[in-house]
């Protein structure tokens, strides 16, 4: 049973984890929305705080007309008193007994009101200055978010500019390659021109009879006859 118990428990484990990940993922819309129900709560909050300090101010104004129609009585009390009305001035009695019965209910009631009024002053006051320090919170959560997507976002623009780099070099490697190779082909072909040129024109000296080439003997032979004419020893002989 209790290995069952444990698959159990991992089953119910891995249920919260899709919610919690969704939990996670929306987590700042989540903040918003918990942010406009404290503010719808203290909107209704205010409006009952008003209804309360309405119902404080009528139950003032009635025990201020009880207190006024007492003092009266109390009045007229003592007026038959005065003039030996006495069950008069006990039937007034009675009614001055019943009004400061309710009097006195009615300023118990105004006093916890007030206790209520000034509760409900308080929560609000501190519930503002909380709410206010929450849409702090919420736009420094907005501006950390921000940041983070600009940061993936310049990190992926750095990544392609990186690679757009690499392939730029790739290109240029290769199109200064295919210039050097037609660089080397133009200058093959303008040497194999010059030969051919060479050729053509040693071909053409040959068939007029005309060799403009002399044998390397030769110039050795012509070097020593020009020595001796000059009475000189040919500097090129290799010496004893």
């Amino acid at each position: 049973m209790s290995i069952w118990r444990k698959l159990n428990t991992l089953f119910r484990a891995s249920a919260h984890e899709p919610v919690a990940k969704l939990v996670d993922a929306n987590d700042i819309r989540i903040f918003e929305q918990e942010l406009r129900d404290a503010e719808q709560a203290i909107a209704r909050s205010k409006r009952e705080l008003a209804c309360l300090m309405a119902e404080k101010t009528r139950l003032e104004r009635d025990n201020t007309d009880l207190q006024a129609a007492i003092n009266k009585r109390e009045q007229q009390a003592s007026q038959a008193l005065a003039q030996n009305e006495e069950a008069l001035a006990m039937e007034l009695a009675n009614l001055i007994a019943e009004d400061e019965t309710v009097l006195q209910r009615q300023q118990q009631q105004h006093a916890k009101l007030q206790h209520q009024e000034n509760q409900l002053r308080r929560q609000l006051r501190d519930s503002g200055r909380a709410l206010k320090h929450f849409h702090s919170e919420m736009r420094l959560a907005k501006a950390n978010r921000h940041a983070e997507q600009v940061t993936r976002q310049l990190r992926g623009h750095a990544t392609g500019l990186h690679s757009h780099m690499e392939e730029l070099n790739v290109s240029a490697d290769r199109i200064r390659a295919r210039q050097t190779e037609s660089e080397d082909i133009e200058a093959a072909l303008a040497e194999l021109d010059q030969e051919q040129q060479n050729g053509n024109l040693d071909a053409r000296l040959k068939a007029a009879g005309i060799n403009n080439r002399a044998s390397h003997g030769e110039n050795v032979l012509a070097r020593l006859k020009a020595a001796q004419a000059q009475g000189q020893p040919d500097n090129n002989q290799p010496q004893p």
